[in-house]
């Protein structure tokens, strides 16, 4: 004869450990929730303002020499060697200028030319512009507030070198400047 008590028992044992286990899982895991969050920024642009890196007019001599610009607004030219520029006709000297705009209150890295950039006159004669220089230096901030669009005037010089009775004539060439954002 079956024992009903004891079945019973049995079965509410059985029942409360399976109950049991299922709660004791239940306790063993958790889920929760996170966010995530971009900022779309403006992108970094660079846009010439003035086209050339102007030397201006130069008299070569016998000997090598060479015409330092300075990168500013108001460009300073220094004369070395063996070259001068006409005091009262020294043609236009300026540095090169560049708008860099994007994302307000940023900072940028700027690179130069590292290396010797040719510039090219009549019946291929050559000189080279070297030692580039940036105002502001390494590094630009962009004017205004994150949200706004932002600019900075970026200026470039450098150091002609005039070979020894330059060959007369315009030379011309081109060379780069990179801006990226820090």
């Amino acid at each position: 004869m079956v024992d009903f008590k004891k079945t019973s028992r049995r079965l509410l044992i059985a029942v409360g450990f399976l109950v049991s286990a299922t709660g004791a899982m239940a306790q063993s895991s958790a889920t929760g929730t996170g966010t995530a969050t971009a900022t779309v920024i403006r992108p970094i642009t660079i846009t010439n303002s003035i086209d050339a890196l102007a030397f201006g007019n130069i008299v070569p001599s016998g000997v090598a020499g060479t015409l330092e610009l300075t990168a500013a607004a108001v460009t300073v030219a220094t004369p070395a060697g063996g070259i001068t520029q006409p005091a009262a006709t020294p043609g236009t000297r300026t540095a090169a200028s560049f708008t860099v705009g994007g994302e307000g209150g940023f900072t940028y890295a700027i690179t130069l030319p590292g290396v010797a950039q040719t510039i090219t006159g009549p019946a291929a004669a050559t000189m080279t512009v070297t030692a580039f220089t940036s105002s502001p230096a390494a590094t630009g901030t962009l004017s205004n507030a994150l949200g706004v669009a932002g600019t900075e005037t970026l200026y470039v010089g450098g150091t002609l070198n005039v070979g020894v009775n330059q060959a007369p004539g315009n030379y011309t060439g081109t060379f780069s400047v990179t801006v990226a954002y820090n």
